[in-house]
C-alpha cells in the first residue's frame, strides 16, 4: 500500500490485478466532523458514523444482543481503550466514549435513548467547538462557514464522488473497513450490509427525533458557489445522504 499525494489530495494505491485510487478524507477530516461543514449542523448520523469509526478503532466494542427481544446492542470500551483514547481520540470523541462508558452495558438502543441525551448535547457542541477552532466556521452559536469552510466543503464534494465512484467500480466491500463511517454519511451503504451497518441505521433511528435532534422544517444545506454551479449532482449526492441523515 503506497500514498500517493496529488495536488491537495491524497490517495492510497492499493496493488492488485486491478490498481485502484482509494480516497482519503481532505484534511483528515473524521466522520463526526462532516456534517457540520457540510450540512451547517451537527445531525444524529454523525454521532452514529463516530460510534462504528470508534468501533474500528478498537476504543469501543458494538455487539448485536439476539437475545434481546427488541433488537438489542451491547456498547462496551474495548480493552485498553481509555489508554489508547487519550493519545488518538479528539476531544469530541473522548466525550462521547465517556457517555457510553457511564451507561454502561446496554442491552437495547430505547434504554440508551434515556441515559445519553446530556453527552449527545456535549458531544454536539464539542464538535462545532472543534469546527470553529479549526477555522472552518466563524463562531459557536451560528453554525456559518468561513472561507476555509468553504473550500473544505468543495472537497468533501469530491471525496464523496470518489467514494461513489469506488464503489460503482469495485462493488459495496470497497467501502469496508476505515470508508465505512464515510460512506454511512453519504448514504452509500446498504442497511443490511454488516453488523456496524444495521447498528448506524438502528441508532440513527432510535435517536433522530430526540429533542434538539429533530430536523428543522424547510431547511437545506448551505451551498458554495461550485456546488450550485453543480446543482443537479449535487442534489442527488445529498438526495442519497439523506435518506437517512438529514432527512430530506
Amino acid at each position: 500500500m503506497v500514498w500517493h499525494i496529488v495536488g491537495r489530495s491524497r490517495y492510497v494505491v492499493r496493488v492488485s490485478e486491478n490498481i485502484a485510487r482509494v480516497p482519503v478524507p481532505p484534511d483528515g477530516l473524521r466522520p463526526g466532523q462532516l456534517g457540520v461543514v457540510a450540512v451547517g449542523r451537527v445531525i444524529i448520523g454523525d454521532i452514529a458514523a463516530t460510534l462504528v469509526d470508534l468501533a474500528q478503532r478498537d476504543l469501543l466494542r458494538i455487539e448485536e444482543d439476539t437475545a434481546a427481544a427488541d433488537a438489542g446492542w451491547l456498547l462496551t470500551l474495548a480493552v485498553g481503550a481509555r489508554s489508547r483514547t487519550s493519545e488518538s481520540a479528539v476531544e469530541y470523541e473522548q466525550v462521547l466514549i465517556e457517555g457510553v462508558a457511564a451507561a454502561g452495558k446496554t442491552g437495547s438502543l430505547s434504554v440508551l435513548a434515556s441515559q445519553l441525551p446530556v453527552t449527545l448535547e456535549k458531544t454536539r457542541h464539542a464538535i462545532v467547538r472543534d469546527a470553529v477552532h479549526r477555522g472552518w466556521l466563524h463562531h459557536l452559536h451560528h453554525e456559518e462557514r468561513t472561507e476555509l469552510g468553504d473550500e473544505l466543503v468543495v472537497r468533501i464534494r469530491a471525496f464523496q464522488r470518489d467514494l461513489r465512484h469506488l464503489k460503482s467500480a469495485d462493488g459495496p466491500q470497497a467501502l469496508s473497513d476505515r470508508l465505512l463511517p464515510y460512506a454511512l454519511h453519504f448514504g452509500l451503504t446498504d442497511p443490511t450490509q454488516n453488523l456496524l451497518v444495521r447498528f448506524a441505521h438502528a441508532f440513527t433511528a432510535t435517536f433522530a427525533d430526540l429533542p434538539g435532534w429533530r430536523r428543522p422544517e424547510h431547511t437545506r444545506p448551505p451551498m458554495v458557489l461550485s456546488e450550485v454551479l453543480e446543482k443537479p449532482d449535487i442534489d442527488q449526492q445529498m438526495m442519497g445522504a439523506g435518506a437517512w441523515l438529514v432527512g430530506w
